[in-house]
């Protein structure tokens, strides 16, 4: 039988354990090592509300709806307020440039357009010009327009129509240009009358059914330049700066600073006369908005019309609110 050998108790004990501390400290400094380079190589994870903080921008440019509000808190109470007290029914639109949906109050009846509808005309004759590779508008078209928008003359657009009727084949073919400028403007539904005019109407497309809404929105279009060039826009819109005085009632009477617009009225068959306006305030500005307002005289006057127009520019003017917004983009391309 073998005899049992010993250790010393001490010495190869402690030698052991100095091993073993050694090793599974170099096992834990590689172990950290490794896991630094794995995680510098992994996108790092933040907690929801890091998310939250870091997914808006400082300065965002995606408004809010409460930014795109273009009248006062109270603006419908004061509507009512003051629909009690004209002599007639109106209705109004209010769009702000660039985005935002219309604020429309009263109604929205579709109703003539009458010499409103002599800009997206103009527009359609620019915008046939320049598809040719041809100025806007010719030396003497721009003299017809001049007299056209200003002074709301008719046979100066009739003969700008007629302009426009040889681009493009005709009375029909006319009218689609006009009804296509409405399309490219965000109008979806307003259709370009062609029939002959009624008594005591002097143009085909003045009949042409337009809601305020649809105005307000074909001209918030036409002003943030999606219709037109920057130079060609410009031209139009100080056009309308240039309204004559004796056809500034209305948002030309209301007290804005920065105004351009254009009206229209003519009388139903009954001898009714509707009147109304579309226009842009501010348009200078990416502050600005678009507006149409369309009166119903009771008594079916024309001056209780421009009466009426007269009033709730003025209103507007107390309760609009035109707030910076960012820059207008078409969504037309």
């Amino acid at each position: 039988m073998g005899a049992h050998r010993t250790r010393p108790s001490g010495v190869g004990r402690s030698r052991r354990n100095r091993y073993l501390v050694g090793a599974a400290a170099i096992l834990a400094i590689s172990a950290i090592l490794l896991s630094l380079v794995a995680s510098a190589g992994r996108p790092r994870r933040t907690t929801t509300h890091q998310r939250a903080e870091t997914s808006q921008p400082q300065s965002s440019s995606r408004l809010q709806p409460r930014d795109l509000r273009v009248l006062a808190s109270g603006a419908s109470r004061s509507f009512e307020r003051l629909r009690a007290e004209l002599p007639g029914r109106v209705e109004i639109a209010v769009t702000p440039l660039g985005e935002g949906q219309a604020t429309v109050l009263g109604g929205n009846t579709p109703a003539q357009g009458w010499s409103v509808t002599k800009v997206p005309v103009l527009i359609a004759l620019m915008k046939a010009h320049a598809d040719l590779g041809e100025p806007a508008l010719s030396r003497s078209e721009r003299a017809l327009a001049h007299s056209a928008i200003t002074e709301s003359d008719n046979q100066s657009i009739l003969q700008l129509f007629s302009a426009l009727e040889k681009l493009d084949s005709g009375l029909a073919g006319a009218s689609r240009a006009v009804e296509a400028v409405l399309r490219l403007g965000g109008d979806a539904d307003t259709t370009v009358t062609t029939a002959p005019p009624p008594p005591g109407a002097v143009t085909t497309f003045g009949q042409t059914p337009w809601s305020a809404s649809a105005a307000a929105t074909f001209f918030r279009a036409f002003a943030d330049g999606c219709l037109l060039s920057a130079a060609d826009t410009g031209y139009l819109l100080g056009l309308m700066r240039e309204i004559v005085p004796s056809e500034s009632w209305g948002l030309g009477s209301g007290g804005f600073a920065s105004i351009a617009f254009k009206g229209g009225w003519g009388p139903d068959p009954a001898g009714r006369y509707l009147v109304r306006q579309s226009g842009i305030i501010d348009s200078r500005s990416f502050g600005g908005v678009s507006v149409s307002i369309v009166a119903f005289p009771a008594s079916g006057s024309f001056t209780d019309g421009t009466a009426i127009v007269t009033r709730a520019a003025q209103w507007l003017h107390r309760e609009l609110r035109l707030t910076p917004r960012e820059k207008p983009s078409c969504r037309n391309g």
